[in-house]
């Protein structure tokens, strides 16, 4: 388990908590699941290989393996924001906003 432990570390070191989410964000998860492998005790010996998945899993992310292999013609997304407005928009205050003022979208 210490080799599983220190790869999820790597990919801490990659993957900075953004504070933008807080409850939200996927970084946070992952440190939760560490916390959990920090205690080989509690994690029973049949969950390894989901660990061992959601690992290498991460790892991908974290190297954006298929954004190099796939490369993006477009800077914009479906919905026509590049990627700093997309992080505006999935912010936690845009989202409180978006509550307070259902008017704009409700019938």
């Amino acid at each position: 388990m210490p080799t599983n432990y220190q790869r999820y570390i790597k990919i801490l070191e990659k993957w900075p908590i953004d504070k933008t989410k807080p409850g939200r964000d996927l970084a946070e998860r992952i440190r939760q699941h560490l916390q959990i492998l920090a205690d080989p005790t509690v994690v029973p010996k049949e969950s390894l290989s989901f660990y061992k998945n959601q690992l290498d899993s991460l790892e991908r992310l974290s190297k954006n393996t298929y954004g190099n292999k796939y490369k993006r013609i477009y800077n914009s997304s479906a919905t026509g924001l590049d990627a700093s407005q997309c992080k505006q928009v999935l912010s936690s205050d845009f989202l409180k906003l978006m509550n307070e003022e259902k008017g704009i979208f409700s019938k």
